[in-house]
């Protein structure tokens, strides 16, 4: 481990440590910019592409969708506290399968919403630590 990362590493841990509220990564009115190509911008979009997928075997923005799923909570596994694993003992089929569920019954919200609630469900049951 770098020097570096171990100085940035020990700052955040006193950071959170301090402070009486939780840490955000965002600016001083919690908010964010979302970075995603259009194509997976809305739960909307998300439905459109199932359609797609399974009516026409076009698969391409469907399998966009899956490997931002997963650079989301590779990033979630990098930043949360205790998390080797957001996911916990779930696959990526089934991950994608809630991120359907929800967005077939919330299609005016943003895929961003989505993953949040995604992972703010399966945060209780992450992996914290790395098998031995």
């Amino acid at each position: 481990m770098s020097p570096r990362y171990c100085r940035f590493a020990i700052l955040l841990t006193l950071m959170y440590c301090v402070t009486s509220t939780p840490l955000f990564a965002a600016d001083t009115d919690r908010r964010y910019q979302v970075r995603a190509i259009d194509a997976v911008e809305s739960c909307a979009v998300l439905n459109s592409a199932l359609g797609k997928a399974k009516n026409q075997d076009n698969w391409g923005t469907l399998y966009g969708f899956s490997l931002y799923t997963m650079g989301y909570l590779t990033a979630i596994n990098r930043l949360a506290p205790n998390t080797y694993d957001i996911a916990g003992k779930k696959n990526t089929k089934t991950l994608m399968v809630w991120l359907e569920k929800y967005c077939a019954e919330h299609p005016d919200d943003s895929f961003n919403n989505a993953l949040y609630r995604l992972t703010a469900e399966l945060y209780p049951r992450r992996t914290a630590a790395a098998p031995e």
